[in-house]
Protein backbone atom coordinates (compact mmCIF):
# COMPACT_ATOMS: atom_id res chain seq x y z
CA UNK A 1 0.00 0.00 0.00
CA UNK A 2 2.76 2.54 0.93
CA UNK A 3 4.17 1.40 -2.35
CA UNK A 4 1.85 2.29 -4.29
CA UNK A 5 0.95 5.63 -2.36
CA UNK A 6 4.43 6.76 -3.52
CA UNK A 7 4.13 5.79 -6.63
CA UNK A 8 1.01 8.04 -7.37
CA UNK A 9 2.90 11.07 -5.69
CA UNK A 10 5.69 10.94 -7.44
CA UNK A 11 3.94 10.39 -10.71
CA UNK A 12 1.76 13.42 -9.91
CA UNK A 13 4.93 15.37 -9.32
CA UNK A 14 6.11 14.44 -12.21
CA UNK A 15 2.95 15.72 -14.19
CA UNK A 16 3.23 18.57 -11.69
CA UNK A 17 6.43 19.47 -13.00
CA UNK A 18 5.40 18.85 -16.74
CA UNK A 19 2.69 21.71 -15.83
CA UNK A 20 4.73 23.95 -14.67
CA UNK A 21 7.33 23.91 -17.71
CA UNK A 22 4.51 24.18 -20.17
CA UNK A 23 2.53 27.62 -18.54
CA UNK A 24 6.29 29.14 -18.17
CA UNK A 25 7.16 28.32 -21.64
CA UNK A 26 3.79 29.23 -23.01
CA UNK A 27 4.25 33.18 -21.35
CA UNK A 28 7.76 33.10 -22.27
CA UNK A 29 6.50 32.45 -26.18
CA UNK A 30 3.50 34.51 -25.62
CA UNK A 31 5.46 37.83 -25.14
CA UNK A 32 8.16 36.57 -27.91
CA UNK A 33 5.36 36.34 -30.45
CA UNK A 34 3.44 40.11 -29.71
CA UNK A 35 2.69 41.30 -32.48
CA UNK A 36 2.07 38.20 -34.75
CA UNK A 37 -1.28 38.26 -36.30
CA UNK A 38 -1.41 34.15 -35.26
CA UNK A 39 0.40 35.36 -31.41
CA UNK A 40 -1.82 32.48 -29.63
CA UNK A 41 -1.38 29.51 -32.25
CA UNK A 42 2.48 29.65 -32.38
CA UNK A 43 2.86 30.34 -28.52
CA UNK A 44 0.83 27.29 -27.78
CA UNK A 45 2.59 25.55 -30.35
CA UNK A 46 6.47 26.07 -29.58
CA UNK A 47 5.41 25.91 -25.61
CA UNK A 48 3.57 22.10 -26.64
CA UNK A 49 6.81 20.99 -28.12
CA UNK A 50 9.31 23.00 -25.85
CA UNK A 51 7.25 20.87 -22.70
CA UNK A 52 7.38 17.48 -24.90
CA UNK A 53 10.80 17.53 -25.35
CA UNK A 54 11.84 18.76 -22.14
CA UNK A 55 9.96 17.23 -19.94
CA UNK A 56 11.43 14.13 -21.46
CA UNK A 57 14.88 15.26 -21.31
CA UNK A 58 13.98 16.10 -17.45
CA UNK A 59 12.85 12.34 -17.06
CA UNK A 60 15.31 10.66 -18.26
CA UNK A 61 18.00 12.28 -16.50
CA UNK A 62 15.96 11.36 -13.10
CA UNK A 63 15.64 7.80 -14.84
CA UNK A 64 19.45 7.68 -15.21
CA UNK A 65 20.33 8.95 -12.18
CA UNK A 66 18.22 6.37 -10.09
CA UNK A 67 19.58 3.63 -12.05
CA UNK A 68 23.18 4.88 -11.22
CA UNK A 69 22.62 4.45 -7.10
CA UNK A 70 21.50 0.65 -7.53
CA UNK A 71 23.93 -1.71 -6.31
CA UNK A 72 22.40 -4.33 -8.52
CA UNK A 73 19.74 -4.08 -11.68
CA UNK A 74 19.46 -7.41 -12.42
CA UNK A 75 18.29 -10.53 -9.99
CA UNK A 76 16.14 -10.63 -6.83
CA UNK A 77 15.44 -6.47 -5.88
CA UNK A 78 15.00 -5.55 -2.63
CA UNK A 79 15.24 -2.20 -0.13
CA UNK A 80 17.07 0.70 -1.64
CA UNK A 81 17.65 -0.89 -4.81
CA UNK A 82 13.38 -1.68 -5.42
CA UNK A 83 12.81 1.88 -4.42
CA UNK A 84 15.18 3.40 -6.86
CA UNK A 85 13.83 1.31 -9.69
CA UNK A 86 10.23 2.16 -8.88
CA UNK A 87 11.82 5.90 -9.33
CA UNK A 88 13.29 4.64 -12.47
CA UNK A 89 10.06 3.03 -14.15
CA UNK A 90 8.10 5.78 -12.76
CA UNK A 91 10.01 8.58 -14.86
CA UNK A 92 9.65 5.81 -18.05
CA UNK A 93 6.01 5.35 -17.51
CA UNK A 94 5.29 8.99 -17.25
CA UNK A 95 7.23 9.70 -20.46
CA UNK A 96 5.64 6.68 -22.57
CA UNK A 97 1.75 7.95 -21.97
CA UNK A 98 2.84 11.46 -22.17
CA UNK A 99 4.44 10.84 -25.97
CA UNK A 100 2.25 8.09 -26.85
CA UNK A 101 -0.32 10.51 -27.33
CA UNK A 102 1.69 12.13 -30.06
CA UNK A 103 2.55 8.21 -31.65
CA UNK A 104 6.59 9.46 -31.00
CA UNK A 105 7.26 6.63 -29.68
CA UNK A 106 6.10 4.55 -32.60
CA UNK A 107 8.02 6.64 -35.11
CA UNK A 108 11.00 7.03 -33.51
CA UNK A 109 11.23 4.32 -31.21
CA UNK A 110 15.14 4.15 -31.48
CA UNK A 111 15.47 7.42 -30.21
CA UNK A 112 12.81 7.42 -27.22
CA UNK A 113 13.47 4.34 -26.10
CA UNK A 114 17.44 5.44 -26.46
CA UNK A 115 17.20 7.88 -24.00
CA UNK A 116 15.78 5.82 -21.61
CA UNK A 117 19.09 3.43 -21.84
CA UNK A 118 17.77 0.83 -24.68
CA UNK A 119 19.72 -0.80 -27.26
CA UNK A 120 18.42 -0.67 -30.14
CA UNK A 121 19.52 -1.74 -33.89
CA UNK A 122 18.82 0.05 -37.24
CA UNK A 123 15.55 -0.35 -38.80
CA UNK A 124 13.97 -1.51 -35.22
CA UNK A 125 9.73 -1.33 -35.50
CA UNK A 126 8.34 -1.38 -32.35
CA UNK A 127 4.03 -1.25 -32.28
CA UNK A 128 3.89 -1.59 -28.88
CA UNK A 129 5.35 -0.95 -25.26
CA UNK A 130 8.60 -2.48 -23.48
CA UNK A 131 9.12 -2.12 -19.95
CA UNK A 132 12.53 -1.82 -18.12
CA UNK A 133 13.99 -0.80 -21.69
CA UNK A 134 17.70 -0.27 -20.20
CA UNK A 135 17.93 -4.12 -19.80
CA UNK A 136 16.60 -4.61 -23.21
CA UNK A 137 18.84 -5.02 -26.34
CA UNK A 138 17.12 -5.63 -30.55
CA UNK A 139 19.01 -6.24 -33.00
CA UNK A 140 18.72 -4.67 -36.73
CA UNK A 141 15.74 -5.14 -38.62
CA UNK A 142 13.77 -6.85 -36.03
CA UNK A 143 9.86 -5.85 -35.58
CA UNK A 144 8.08 -6.42 -32.74
CA UNK A 145 3.89 -6.55 -32.97
CA UNK A 146 1.40 -4.58 -30.89
CA UNK A 147 -0.35 -5.55 -28.06
CA UNK A 148 3.38 -7.61 -26.55
CA UNK A 149 4.23 -7.56 -23.16
CA UNK A 150 7.99 -7.42 -23.08
CA UNK A 151 10.10 -6.43 -19.82
CA UNK A 152 13.61 -7.10 -18.01
CA UNK A 153 11.42 -7.63 -14.75
CA UNK A 154 9.03 -10.36 -12.66
CA UNK A 155 6.73 -10.29 -9.87
CA UNK A 156 6.53 -13.63 -7.66
CA UNK A 157 5.20 -13.88 -4.37
CA UNK A 158 6.84 -10.45 -3.50
CA UNK A 159 9.48 -10.69 -4.78
CA UNK A 160 11.39 -8.08 -7.62
CA UNK A 161 13.37 -10.08 -10.43
CA UNK A 162 15.12 -8.80 -13.17
CA UNK A 163 17.34 -9.85 -15.93
CA UNK A 164 17.93 -8.78 -19.55
CA UNK A 165 16.40 -9.44 -22.45
CA UNK A 166 18.56 -9.85 -25.97
CA UNK A 167 16.63 -10.12 -29.46
CA UNK A 168 18.67 -10.66 -32.97
CA UNK A 169 18.83 -9.14 -35.64
CA UNK A 170 15.75 -9.64 -38.37
CA UNK A 171 13.18 -11.51 -35.86
CA UNK A 172 9.50 -11.09 -36.19
CA UNK A 173 7.65 -11.13 -32.70
CA UNK A 174 3.94 -11.82 -33.48
CA UNK A 175 1.16 -9.13 -31.75
CA UNK A 176 0.28 -10.52 -28.20
CA UNK A 177 3.66 -12.28 -27.09
CA UNK A 178 4.82 -12.18 -23.82
CA UNK A 179 8.84 -12.35 -23.32
CA UNK A 180 9.83 -12.71 -19.52
CA UNK A 181 13.17 -11.72 -18.04
CA UNK A 182 16.67 -13.60 -19.42
CA UNK A 183 15.04 -14.92 -22.55
CA UNK A 184 17.38 -14.78 -25.20
CA UNK A 185 16.41 -14.94 -29.25
CA UNK A 186 18.85 -15.50 -32.03
CA UNK A 187 19.05 -13.72 -35.35
CA UNK A 188 16.48 -14.46 -38.17
CA UNK A 189 13.70 -15.82 -35.59
CA UNK A 190 10.08 -15.77 -36.08
CA UNK A 191 7.34 -15.84 -32.72
CA UNK A 192 4.09 -16.67 -33.71
CA UNK A 193 1.27 -14.20 -32.57
CA UNK A 194 0.01 -14.34 -28.51
CA UNK A 195 3.39 -16.89 -27.97
CA UNK A 196 4.57 -17.49 -23.97
CA UNK A 197 8.56 -17.25 -23.75
CA UNK A 198 9.22 -18.19 -20.68
CA UNK A 199 12.20 -16.82 -17.63
CA UNK A 200 15.32 -17.64 -19.03
CA UNK A 201 14.79 -19.74 -21.94
CA UNK A 202 16.97 -19.20 -25.42
CA UNK A 203 15.61 -19.30 -28.76
CA UNK A 204 17.60 -20.84 -31.20
CA UNK A 205 18.63 -18.50 -34.87
CA UNK A 206 16.77 -19.31 -37.99
CA UNK A 207 14.03 -20.85 -36.72
CA UNK A 208 10.35 -20.77 -36.09
CA UNK A 209 8.50 -20.90 -32.89
CA UNK A 210 5.13 -20.94 -31.29
CA UNK A 211 2.74 -21.78 -28.54
CA UNK A 212 2.64 -20.99 -24.89
CA UNK A 213 5.39 -21.73 -23.65
CA UNK A 214 6.92 -22.08 -27.17
CA UNK A 215 8.42 -24.91 -29.43
CA UNK A 216 10.02 -24.56 -32.02
CA UNK A 217 7.64 -25.27 -35.30
CA UNK A 218 10.71 -25.64 -38.22
CA UNK A 219 13.43 -24.23 -39.65
CA UNK A 220 13.56 -21.16 -40.81
CA UNK A 221 16.70 -19.38 -43.28
CA UNK A 222 14.91 -15.93 -44.10
CA UNK A 223 12.13 -17.17 -47.03
CA UNK A 224 8.82 -15.41 -47.51
CA UNK A 225 6.71 -17.30 -44.45
CA UNK A 226 3.88 -17.01 -46.58
CA UNK A 227 5.29 -19.21 -49.75
CA UNK A 228 3.82 -22.22 -48.23
CA UNK A 229 0.91 -20.76 -48.46
CA UNK A 230 0.73 -19.15 -51.58
CA UNK A 231 1.78 -22.28 -53.28
CA UNK A 232 -0.95 -24.11 -51.47
CA UNK A 233 -3.54 -21.59 -52.75
CA UNK A 234 -2.56 -21.93 -56.40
Amino acid sequence: MITLVAWVLFQIILLALTLFIGVNSFLIFFELFQGFPLQLFFSLLMALLFTLFSSLFVFAMIHKIARSFMRNEEGILSGRDMALWGIAMTCQDTAYYMVNKFFINQIFPAIFYKLFGGNLGKGVAIYTRLWDVELIEVGDYTSIGTGCIIGGHAISQGELFRKRIKIGKNCTIGAGTIILPGVTIGDQVIVASNSVIPANRTLDSNSVYAGSPVKKIREWHGESPWSSLSKNGE
